[in-house]
């Protein structure tokens, strides 16, 4: 079962890129999904409006996964 932070990353990647959140698994890594830098930029704004943490673009890679980025951001909103 997916946990809250990650549930809320898959369904903002599903907007962003406009594909459905059961296509998105925690494996997969954002470019994988065809995330381009610039999508990524806005997706990581709305992540920092929705969980009050500022992502650092550096420790985000476009290779990052889904579960790897929701991992920054529980460690992050503590």
């Amino acid at each position: 079962m997916e946990q809250p932070i990650e549930s809320a990353i898959i369904k903002e990647i599903s907007n962003t890129l406009g594909i459905p959140e059961t296509s998105i698994s925690s494996g997969q890594s954002i470019e994988e999904l065809g995330m381009t830098s610039i999508l990524a930029v806005q997706l990581a704004s709305k992540l920092e409006q929705q969980f009050g943490v500022k992502a650092d673009m550096d420790g985000l890679s476009m290779h990052s996964t889904i579960g790897e980025v929701a991992d920054y951001y529980k460690t992050k909103a503590k």
